[in-house]
């Protein structure tokens, strides 16, 4: 967004952005309600072209790359699994990704560290176990919410990026992880939080927030990064720090430009916005990233 020399000049311009967006959306239908895993994977299914040909430009990656000089490169799509690397040591033999989505974290760690055990976890419905990796990966589908299919102390390290935010009961998940892992073991998140509590929040900022977290099928409840720390002290965790990393988001590899024109030959505005109608239809921390609706951030903690 361009550069603007007041709040109030900010504010009116994503006003303004938001009336063109409601023009083709109806988004009193896509905040109605809380979203549930069918709607999860119904949103990855429909936005799978644009993160896979666009937004990383072929690799496969969903989250988004960090910048350590304010230029997109593609190779900052991988710096998130090369920190989680880096924090191997000689007794680190399994390791779980919640949330892998195509596994592309997994899938550089598992060829960096052969010798590692790796398993990716991901919710059904996205032909996820016919995802090609290393021999060194089990894929598996499920819900990290329940990880009764892993034994107590069954991992060295678990990590998630860019997906926990998903969870409607982020207390569930931590319990979940904290069984699995190993005393001593560690936590990785990289994920999107809010800065503020709700009630620090303008209602124009609740509203901003509201939309923009939906839209990506992100539940509003429990982002206030203060919370999570909370959750992970409440579930064993200790050693918790994190690290803002909001100025070194960048957007993915296409330009706007690009984005419209490929979009147009595809047809894919119309094919997403039927996705999304439909799925309504349908019953039914070392360093932390806080991307509140405005913070990226990193969280990590062990045990």
């Amino acid at each position: 967004m361009a550069a603007f020399s007041t709040q109030q000049q900010r504010y009116a311009e994503i006003a303004r952005r938001l009336e063109i967006i409601q023009s083709a959306y109806d988004l009193e239908e896509i905040t109605a309600r809380d979203k549930g895993p069918e709607d999860i994977t119904a949103y990855y299914r429909a936005s799978d072209f644009f993160y896979n040909l666009i937004h990383s430009m072929g690799g496969q990656n969903i989250h988004m790359g960090l910048s350590e000089d304010g230029k997109f490169r593609k190779e900052d799509f991988l710096k998130q699994a090369q920190y989680i690397g880096s924090l191997f040591g000689p007794d680190t033999r399994r390791v779980l990704e919640v949330g892998a989505g195509k596994a592309a974290n997994t899938r550089y760690l598992a060829d960096a560290y052969p010798a590692v055990s790796f398993t990716a976890l991901d919710l059904p419905g996205r032909d996820f176990l016919k995802t090609r990796v290393p021999s060194n990966v089990t894929l598996i589908e499920g819900d990290y919410n329940d990880l009764s299919c892993f034994d107590e102390a069954s991992f060295d390290l678990v990590f998630g990026v860019e997906t926990i935010c998903h969870s409607p009961d982020k207390d569930q998940t931590y319990r979940e992880i904290s069984r699995i892992l190993r005393p001593g073991g560690k936590l990785v998140v990289y994920d999107v939080y809010e800065p503020l509590t709700k009630g620090e929040m303008t209602d124009f900022e609740r509203e901003v927030n509201r939309i923009t977290l939906a839209a990506m099928c992100v539940t509003d409840r429990d982002l206030y990064v203060g919370s999570t720390e909370e959750y992970l002290k409440n579930n064993g965790f200790g050693d918790i720090f994190t690290t803002d990393l909001t100025e070194q988001i960048r957007p993915g590899g296409g330009k706007p430009e690009q984005y419209r024109r490929m979009a147009d030959a595809a047809g894919v505005r119309r094919r997403a916005a039927a996705s999304v109608q439909q799925s309504h239809r349908d019953p039914e921390i070392k360093r932390k990233q806080r991307t509140a609706s405005g913070t990226g951030a990193v969280l990590c903690g062990s045990q």
